[in-house]
């Protein structure tokens, strides 16, 4: 998960994120928007986050220590952990690197402009010193504050770019950003929050519209709710496709139309229209007597 574009156990830790009191914490919450207008707010406290994207539907927990994310989906009632399915070793991960991804900087261009009250510095990221990826302007006094700062570390753990250097090496410049703009998240921690993003055309791709750094989180609203049930990404693809079997069944047990069927079919609408047409060519001329 890439800071500049998304601003993101088992049963006992899940069960130690529900409470039922609702306690006041000091926390942190962070707005932004990207490209394509969309909203979203970044809760954050000293151990937990929360992320809404835009849906009253469902929202992203985060356990800052741990990393594990969970989605809290209200429709169904339940919170589906998105753990990876297949963990990928330390030397495994070193290895792709050091044989797939080429050499990517974070340069340093000079002052940025202020974005929404913080004064930025203009860095590129670049790789091999020829493919321009993206600007981004990073606000450090927005790291000064520890619960940002601590956040920010949080994602750049869980965003290796192990999974785009895969797919750069196989289809080119595109993913090779992609896998670089993972990569560079473990520097934002030192230099600064991204507040503005943008892409080689200069179109802004991401924007922090707002950090209020008072914020009071309750429990409630950085908890899993009680009551939901667990599962994994693996179970809940199962249940949709289990909701989703007998419409299926209904669909194949149609009986099935021939190739002519259908073609003799597109062969009468088209007499009808030609007909139609017609009819309404003669009355054009006739005045509609």
């Amino acid at each position: 998960m890439s800071v500049s574009r998304s601003i993101i156990v088992p049963c006992l830790m899940v069960a130690s994120m529900v409470v039922t009191a609702s306690p006041v914490n000091a926390g942190v919450v962070i707005e932004s928007v990207n490209k394509h207008q969309m909203h979203s707010k970044v809760s954050i406290e000293a151990t937990r986050a929360r992320i809404d994207s835009g849906s009253a539907d469902d929202y992203l927990l985060m356990d800052l220590a741990s990393g594990k994310t969970y989605t809290v989906n209200h429709l169904e009632g339940v919170v589906i952990d998105l753990e990876s399915a297949v963990a990928t070793s330390e030397h495994i991960t070193n290895a792709i690197k050091d044989r797939m991804m080429p050499k990517v900087e974070l340069l340093k261009q000079g002052d940025g402009p202020m974005v929404n009250g913080f004064a930025t510095v203009h860095y590129r990221v670049m790789i091999n010193d020829t493919i321009h990826c993206s600007d981004e302007y990073l606000a450090p006094a927005a790291i000064e504050n520890e619960i940002v700062k601590n956040f920010v570390a949080a994602m750049a753990r869980g965003s290796d770019g192990v999974d785009a250097i895969i797919m750069a090496s196989l289809f080119g410049e595109e993913q090779m950003c992609d896998a670089a703009a993972d990569i560079i998240d473990d520097e934002y921690a030192e230099k600064g929050l991204p507040m503005r993003s943008m892409d080689r055309e200069g179109m802004v791709t991401h924007e922090i519209t707002h950090i209020n750094q008072h914020s009071l989180l309750t429990n409630e609203e950085m908890t899993i709710p009680a009551g939901y049930e667990l599962l994994s990404r693996a179970e809940m693809r199962k249940r949709l496709a289990d909701r989703v079997k007998p419409i299926q069944e209904q669909i194949d047990a149609m009986p099935e139309i021939s190739m002519e069927e259908v073609m003799q079919q597109q062969r009468d609408m088209q007499l009808r229209m030609r007909e139609t047409s017609k009819e309404l060519k003669n009355r054009l001329k006739t005045g509609f007597e």
